[in-house]
C-alpha cells in the first residue's frame, strides 16, 4: 500500500511516505507536476507538529474536459499550514496526472464554495511572474496563492461533513470533510502533507443495486413517496387566463427540467445498451428520486433519437466502464437529493420587486384561503 501511495504522491508533484532521504519539495502551492517545460522554486513542505490536526477530505467526480478520474481520492491536509487554495491545486495536479486536462489552475477563472460561501479565482494577477504583490489587495471572495484561505482562518470552523465543490472550464470536483485527528493518529510523522490516497472503487459493472446499503433504499423509498404525494397534491400554480379576479390558482406542481448531470447518467446507461427497466430498478430510481418512473421513461426514449446528445456521452469507455461510471455518479446525486425534502411551491409573483406584482399574489393566496 506504501509503495502505491508513494506513486500517487510523486506524480502529482508531492512527496512520498516512505522515503526520509528525499529532498525537500515544494509548498503544495508552488509544487507543480513533473513536466520537462516547467521548472518550480524548492522551498521546505510544512514540517508535521504532533499539536497539529490533520484534515481529511474525500474527493470525487473528479472531472476534466477528456472525461472523469477513474477513481476518488482522499487528501490529507494540515489544518494550519493549508487552506482551501490547496484542495484546489492538488485536485488539479490530480486531474493532470489522470489526463483529464491540459490546462493550468490559472488558466482560466473558477469558483470554489464551501460551507455556503463561494470564492472565485483570477480576479486578480500577481503584479509581475513569481512576485508575492498582486494587483490588488484580497476581497472576502477572492482566492489564490496569496489568499490560500487557510483552514484555520476561515469565518466558520471546521467541521466533519462540511461540503464544497470546484468548478471551472478545466476541471471540476466535489469534496467533503470527512475527519479531523491529531497529527499523531493520521500516519507517521514523517509523512509529508498534502499527502493523496486512492480510494478503490468497490462499484461493480453490472446493472444491480449492489452500491446500495439497506439503509439507504429505505431512506430513498421514503423520501421517493414524500415526492410522489407531493406531485399529486396541489403544490403549486397555474396561470389563468381571461379571469379579471385571479392571476394564479393553486394546481399540481411540473416536475424540473433536466440537469445534465441527470441526462449524462442516462446517456451512458443507453450508450452502455442497457434496458430502461432495470436500469430503473437498480440505479435511476435511488438517483432521480423527486421523478417518476413514467417521467423518466418518457425523458429514456426522447434521449435515445437524440444523437447529437449521446454521441460525446462516455465515448472513450467500455460499456463496463459506462455502467460503472454511471453508478458512481447515481450514488453522488442519491447522497444530494436524500437532502432535498418536497417544499409547498411559493406564488410566482410573491416575492417580486415590483408592488403590484405582490398584490397580485396577496389576492390569488386570499382566494386560497378561503
Amino acid at each position: 500500500m506504501a509503495t502505491q501511495v508513494d506513486a500517487i504522491n510523486t506524480e502529482v508533484g508531492l512527496p512520498s511516505t516512505g522515503s526520509s532521504s528525499s529532498p525537500p519539495l515544494a509548498t503544495a502551492a508552488a509544487a507543480v507536476v513533473a513536466e520537462p517545460t516547467i521548472v518550480a522554486p524548492l522551498q521546505l513542505l510544512p514540517q508535521l507538529n504532533k499539536q497539529d490536526k490533520v484534515c481529511r477530505f474525500l474527493i470525487s467526480k473528479l472531472q476534466g474536459g477528456k472525461g472523469y478520474a477513474n477513481n476518488d481520492f482522499r487528501i490529507d491536509f494540515l489544518q494550519s499550514k493549508h487552506g482551501l487554495y490547496d484542495i484546489a491545486e492538488t485536485a488539479f495536479r490530480l486531474a493532470q496526472k489522470e489526463k483529464l486536462t491540459n490546462d493550468q489552475i490559472y488558466s482560466h477563472l473558477w469558483q470554489l464554495s464551501f460551507n455556503g460561501k463561494v470564492y472565485r479565482n483570477g480576479w486578480r494577477r500577481p503584479k509581475y511572474p513569481d512576485s508575492d504583490e498582486w494587483s490588488r489587495p484580497a476581497n472576502e471572495s477572492d482566492i489564490d496563492a496569496g489568499e490560500p484561505r487557510l483552514f484555520s482562518s476561515l469565518e466558520t470552523p471546521l467541521k466533519e461533513s462540511q461540503k464544497g465543490k470546484f468548478g471551472g472550464e478545466s476541471a471540476s470536483f466535489e469534496f467533503v470533510l470527512e475527519s479531523i485527528m491529531d497529527a499523531t493518529s493520521a500516519g507517521p510523522l514523517k509523512v509529508k502533507y498534502p499527502h493523496v490516497r486512492k480510494v478503490e472503487s468497490q462499484i461493480s459493472t453490472k446493472v444491480e443495486d449492489d452500491w446500495l446499503t439497506p439503509s439507504q433504499k429505505v431512506d430513498c423509498n421514503q423520501l421517493r413517496d414524500k415526492w410522489v404525494t407531493f406531485y399529486n397534491g396541489n403544490n403549486g400554480w397555474k396561470r389563468v387566463k381571461r379571469c379579471a379576479d385571479r392571476s394564479f390558482i393553486r394546481a399540481k406542481p411540473t416536475q424540473p427540467m433536466w440537469s445534465s448531470e441527470e441526462l449524462q447518467i442516462m446517456g451512458l446507461l443507453i450508450n452502455a445498451d442497457c434496458k430502461f427497466k432495470k436500469c430503473w430498478t437498480n440505479i435511476m430510481q435511488y438517483a432521480f428520486l423527486d421523478r417518476t418512473e413514467g417521467g423518466c421513461s418518457m425523458r429514456w426514449y426522447q434521449l435515445k433519437k437524440e444523437d447529437y446528445r449521446l454521441v460525446h456521452i462516455g465515448r472513450k469507455l467500455s460499456n463496463t466502464g459506462r455502467i460503472s461510471l454511471a453508478k458512481r455518479l447515481a450514488k453522488s446525486m442519491m447522497s444530494v437529493k436524500l437532502e432535498q425534502e418536497p417544499k409547498r411551491e411559493p406564488h410566482t409573483y410573491e416575492n417580486a420587486d415590483e408592488s403590484f406584482f405582490r398584490e397580485f399574489a396577496a389576492r390569488d393566496m386570499a382566494y386560497e384561503d378561503c
